[in-house]
């Protein structure tokens, strides 16, 4: 009977230490939320390497994120709340911090269609329009490259019929 218990509680270990989280599916919502950190860390990191430039644009950088500082950081735990479905609250931080450095690091040479001329006229329409979450996310959509999110999204859920 102890020889049995122990497999057991073996067999029991081994499956608890190899399971992975489920990842929670992204909602609309969720996207949304990853485009606006993406497009945000993209403007961060081009107007640091456009700042010794004729183009620099950093002004307008800090300019964008104080009017938009409320839908930025909305989007920010938007995204948290997120995460912690699949890491739990304590691992959605590293998430979100890993999310942050693979954004940051796809634009460490430059962005790949779009010169700092192009990224300041961006960056001056952002900074001096009103935005929400559906048109920043829109505008995300047009000039960020690569993905924003990894992992399935949630199916959609369709109109009731008569």
């Amino acid at each position: 009977m102890a020889h049995f218990l122990r497999k057991t509680a073996l067999a029991i270990l081994l499956v608890s230490v190899s399971v992975q989280p489920a990842q929670a599916c992204w909602t609309d919502a969720a996207q949304d939320a990853a485009k606006i950190k993406h497009l945000n860390t993209m403007l961060m990191v081009t107007a640091l390497r456009c700042r010794g430039t004729a183009e620099n644009f950093l002004p307008q950088y800090n300019q964008f994120v104080a009017r938009h500082n409320s839908l930025i950081g909305a989007q920010n735990a938007e995204l948290r709340n997120h995460l912690s479905a699949t890491y739990g609250a304590r691992g959605a931080e590293g998430a979100l911090d890993r999310m942050s450095i693979g954004y940051a690091n796809s634009y460490g040479t430059g962005h790949r269609a779009m010169d700092c001329r192009q990224l300041r006229e961006l960056t001056t329409k952002l900074a001096t329009e009103p935005h929400g979450v559906v048109t920043m996310a829109a505008v995300a959509d047009a000039t960020v490259t690569g993905q924003s999110w990894n992992g399935p999204v949630c199916p959609s859920r369709m109109a009731n019929r008569p």
